[in-house]
């Protein structure tokens, strides 16, 4: 279950650019082969995906091998939660395209994505290249472990008074709260039931941040009650 106290939220395709800007690792699969790679993609301003010297020599021979210079492909990416969670997978998204030759040094392939598959929430959502274009990634994206795992460890104090923001009946079936989610427009928490279920409160901020260094101000907005 999801429930929000504020409107503003990432749209879908901003967060497909999100994922992709945090992400770490992935898993490229072809019609021949299916690899993951750990540390070897960059992401440009635009968001096109370049992969860089990827291990092993599957990929450059299908390629070399595909009459027209291009590989049908699928990028996977899994969105998961930085602080301990009983289901710390939050999302799952998946870039459909093909990859071509990205430079003429070494193996650099760029994945020309025509859509994206983003399953979050219990649903999927297919999001158009023009949607991803026009999107840009969350300021947060590349802070947000950090942030989360800092308020989680060093800050209970300050979870459980954002907690106590929470309708009455979420805090009543509670045995655990977690912060759960971060962006430029608010803070998710997780609220963790006895059984295996939970259920997620969206807190909005009082407005967008836009810097990494003003999310602890929004934070105590909140609790102190600034509107």
């Amino acid at each position: 279950m999801y429930a929000h106290t504020r409107d503003g939220e990432p749209t879908p395709a901003q967060r497909v650019r999100s994922v992709v800007e945090a992400a770490d690792s992935l898993t490229v699969t072809t019609d021949g082969h299916s690899i993951g790679l750990v540390g070897l993609h960059t992401v440009d301003a635009a968001g096109g995906l370049t992969l860089h010297d990827p291990p092993g020599e599957h990929l450059g021979a299908e390629l070399d091998a595909a009459l027209d210079g291009t590989l049908p492909a699928v990028v996977e990416f899994t969105d998961v939660a930085p602080v301990h969670l009983r289901d710390r997978v939050r999302a799952r998204l998946s870039l459909h395209g093909w990859l071509g030759t990205a430079a003429d040094r070494g193996l650099h392939l760029h994945l020309h994505t025509e859509y994206a598959v983003l399953a979050e929430h219990g649903r999927s959502r297919r999001i158009g290249v023009d949607e991803l274009v026009r999107a840009q990634p969350d300021p947060l994206a590349r802070a947000e472990a950090e942030l989360l795992s800092h308020l989680d460890c060093a800050h209970d104090a300050m979870v459980r008074a954002l907690a106590r923001l929470a309708p009455a009946d979420v805090r009543a079936a509670a045995v655990r709260v977690r912060p759960a989610r971060l962006d430029q427009y608010g803070i998710t928490l997780r609220f963790e039931h006895a059984g295996r279920s939970h259920q997620e409160v969206r807190l909005g901020f009082g407005r967008a941040v836009r810097y990494p260094e003003e999310v602890g101000e929004e934070i105590r907005g909140l609790v102190v009650g600034r509107v």
